[in-house]
């Protein structure tokens, strides 16, 4: 894919622990025309100063870090300066890792594996403003985390607890509820609470839109 040629290389950020990968990085990144590292960080905190202090194009984060992990450092980063543009480069391809740190949201996650070429055609992707998608193998990761998740927590709810969440999400209101179900309003309130704490949510709107995703 063709990019607009842009006259200022693009200022790169690395954070990660390991100071003999951040030079080989380095040394990679910049043998490709139009990138140039303007800081290095070792562990979260620091990367939230570098990141704040020379507030360049793209972000590098490692998610394993000392003192404050890659999450949180990109999450004080996007608080401060919500139009940083954060890649999560890790290891670790845990599904719940990846959704947690895209919800953020940040820009992309790729593994420490891929080719340089690919590193190098994201950031450019990324800078320009593109998508960056996952790649089909996280993206199936992803799904398959997503769709366990909610079927066990599916198992994990009552009979009747499922009646009142399907209630829910059609627009009932407790007093409506209670009257289906015919009992108090302050037994559907104990269910909700009850629906609330298992699947993770903690407000009527997020359990309804729970149960529509769910497919309940």
């Amino acid at each position: 894919m063709n990019h607009q040629l842009d006259p200022s290389p693009i200022q790169v950020l690395l954070v990660d622990d390991h100071p003999i990968l951040r030079q080989g990085m380095r040394q990679l990144l910049e043998t490709h025309g139009g990138l140039h590292v303007c800081g290095e960080a070792g562990d979260g905190e620091n990367a939230v100063v570098q990141a704040l202090a020379h507030k360049p194009d793209i972000i590098l984060m490692d998610i394993n870090l000392p003192k404050i992990s890659g999450y949180e450092s990109s999450r004080a980063i996007m608080t401060a300066w919500p139009e940083a543009k954060i890649i999560i480069l890790s290891n670790q391809d845990d599904p719940h890792v990846m959704k947690k740190c895209l919800d953020l949201p940040v820009k992309g996650f790729l593994l420490k594996d891929i080719q340089i070429e690919v590193l190098v055609e994201a950031i450019r992707k990324v800078r320009s403003g593109e998508p960056l998608a996952l790649s089909e193998e996280l993206a199936q990761k992803l799904k398959k985390k997503e769709r366990n998740a909610n079927g066990h927590l599916r198992e994990a709810l009552t009979e009747r607890e499922r009646e009142v969440l399907q209630a829910l999400s059609k627009g009932y209101t407790n007093q409506k509820l209670a009257d289906l179900l015919v009992v108090s309003p302050k037994t559907v309130q104990n269910h909700l609470y009850s629906i609330y704490h298992k699947i993770g949510v903690s407000s009527r709107s997020e359990a309804i839109l729970w149960a529509i995703e769910a497919q309940l």
